[in-house]
């Protein structure tokens, strides 16, 4: 392995392709191993007992999985350019925001995007997809008037913080895969305002970021 940290990731995977720009907003490489999700290595397994990505394998380290524990390993031990606000009082109100963001915007709005792609559960509703655009929309009602407490085009105002880097993966696929959404989302000012200060950023580019692909091996023929 290289001295460069190598990211197990998914091109589509809302939560890889945050470490993914977290990465690019500290100027950092990566090398990329492109997984499919329905196509498994074991070695994936080995790294990460949920079998997921994103996984960080870091030279002379153990594995970091979590999206957000990599990326506050990526803090700790890059703090410049800083991605949460100096103050500790700004930085705890981040942290909560930016969980719940990947709590409820981003997973609802991925997990209706999965199922949409690789089928529903066996329980679920014929509209599950729907429901749960729909949930996330609603969510999005809720940062209105949290991203009106501070003058600026993140959540934390001027400040770029890992709470809008969490926000950037439905910011960017919202438009492009869910068209019907945009009118939604547009009738929110606040949230419509910050999901285009997101996708100008040019590290928006990570997200559609794919490495070298690594396959599940099949079992050698007897």
């Amino acid at each position: 392995m290289s001295d460069t940290p190598r990211l197990w990731t998914f091109s589509t995977s809302p939560f890889a392709g945050k470490v993914r720009v977290a990465f690019a907003e500290k100027g950092l490489e990566l090398e990329l191993h492109e997984i499919h999700p329905a196509s498994r290595p074991a070695r994936l397994r080995e790294l990460t007992p949920i079998g997921r990505v994103p996984v960080l394998e870091v030279p002379g380290a153990p594995p970091i999985f979590e999206s957000s524990v990599i990326c506050e390993w990526l803090e700790d031990t890059h703090p410049e350019p800083p991605l949460w606000p100096a103050d500790p009082g700004l930085r705890g109100w981040a942290r909560a925001w930016a969980k719940w963001i990947d709590d409820h915007a981003t997973a609802n709005y991925f997990l209706g995007m999965r199922k949409l792609a690789f089928g529903k559960a066996p329980d679920d509703p014929e509209d599950i997809t729907e429901q749960l655009h729909a949930k996330c929309v609603k969510r999005l009602a809720t940062l209105e008037p949290v991203l009106a407490q501070h003058d600026g085009p993140y959540l934390c105002g001027d400040a770029f913080t890992l709470a809008d880097v969490g926000a950037m993966p439905v910011a960017a696929r919202l438009p492009a895969w869910t068209p019907h959404l945009v009118e939604a989302v547009d009738a929110l000012p606040a949230v419509s305002a910050w999901f285009a200060a997101l996708r100008d950023r040019p590290t928006a580019a990570a997200l559609d970021a794919k490495g070298d692909p690594v396959h599940r091996a099949e079992p050698t023929p007897a």
